[in-house]
């Protein structure tokens, strides 16, 4: 707190456990801080609403670090939907799986896998559709860290994925995994009307461009 009431301070930067960020967001807005959080805002929908509106209120910036949004593999899709390289967008689909599960105590508190690690599939959806959905189906199990089945909601699940359906009639799956055995895997895939774009796990760039007579 002693960072968040100097009056030197301009901006704080919010790094804690997820179940600490709207206290500390509604902190930073009570004393004039511009907030830069890691995801997500918060574990509960209300207590979202609510630190927003702080923020909002006493007219602050407040950004969220879903930093795939910068990655260039994810810009390059955006890309290719802007100029309609593949078309007009059917399908997005999104796959996230990490090395290794985190540990029981990162766990508990959390708010469960849809807040702390789909949140960066679910905004990228978003983000590429550029639309909110109007409809989502989420379900998920546990399957890797049996000790988490005793935690509540979606804290105990470490598998889970997503189908969401928005507006212009764009669907969008998304599937998570705490632990992959080969490694740390992120991809993307977008399905037009002309063709398609999928990006790999190498970096900086390895989105592909199919077409009728073209890949590249």
């Amino acid at each position: 707190m002693d960072v968040i009431t100097d009056p030197e301070v301009d901006a704080v930067w919010i790094c804690s456990p997820s179940q600490f960020h709207a206290d500390q967001i509604k902190a930073c807005a009570a004393n004039g801080k511009h907030v830069f959080c890691e995801k997500p805002i918060a574990t509960d929908l209300a207590e979202t609403v609510e630190a927003i509106n702080e923020m909002n209120e006493a007219g602050l910036k407040l950004m969220i670090g879903l930093q795939r949004r910068f990655d260039q593999n994810f810009i390059r899709v955006k890309k290719a939907i802007i100029d309609k390289e593949v078309g007009d967008t059917i399908m997005v689909k999104l796959c996230s799986r990490d090395p290794a599960p985190p540990p029981f105590e990162y766990v508990k508190g959390g708010g469960g896998i849809f807040n702390d690690m789909a949140v960066h599939d679910l905004d990228m959806t978003r983000f590429l559709v550029g639309e909110d959905p109007i409809d989502i189906l989420s379900v998920g199990s546990c399957h890797i860290d049996k000790s988490i089945e005793v935690l509540d909601g979606s804290e105990a699940f470490d598998t889970a994925a997503c189908i969401l359906r928005y507006p212009n009639g764009v669907q969008a799956m998304v599937d998570v995994c705490r632990q992959s055995s080969y490694g740390y895997d992120q991809r993307a895939e977008v399905l037009g009307t002309k063709g398609m774009i999928a990006t790999d796990n190498v970096y900086p760039n390895t989105a592909r461009l199919f077409k009728t007579g073209k890949r590249c």
